[in-house]
């Protein structure tokens, strides 16, 4: 369990937005998001990604809309009391579709200018997200 107490009000921003994500509370993501808001995927399965403008970064973080139950969950947030908070934490969620349930391991480096989230570079596991996709089909 994270004590709130101790992180910045950034940290504690940051945390909220890891958090947002996780209940698919997309309307206060967008809140708490600058118009010109970047979102990176340095590793994703299809190569780098970036995705530009508050509008982007919703309808891409809205991709979770395909799991019947998702959760996120931090287990560390790593608090320098400056504008760029990274956070760990783990996900789990299951599909409406019905595949095998999806897990992953994340650091979230968020980065906040007069409190507003600017920058949200995500970094997980791609081999996680292939199986789900790739790694599912059996032969036989």
């Amino acid at each position: 369990m994270i004590d709130e107490s101790k992180l910045s009000p950034t940290g504690r921003l940051a945390l909220k937005a890891a958090l947002m994500q996780g209940e698919r509370d997309f309307d206060g993501l967008r809140a708490l998001s600058a118009p010109d808001v970047v979102l990176e995927f340095p590793f994703h399965p299809n190569g780098p990604e970036e995705h530009h403008g508050v509008d982007n970064f919703i309808s891409t973080i809205s991709v979770l809309k395909v799991f019947e139950t998702f959760t996120i969950w931090a287990e560390a947030v790593y608090d320098n009391g400056g504008d760029e908070i990274l956070i760990e934490g783990r996900s789990r969620g299951t599909y409406r579709s019905g595949r095998p349930p999806y897990e992953n391991h994340y650091i979230f480096a968020l980065t906040f200018r007069d409190g507003k989230l600017t920058r949200w570079r995500e970094f997980f596991n791609p081999v996680e997200a292939m199986k789900q996709n790739y790694g599912n089909k059996r032969e036989g």
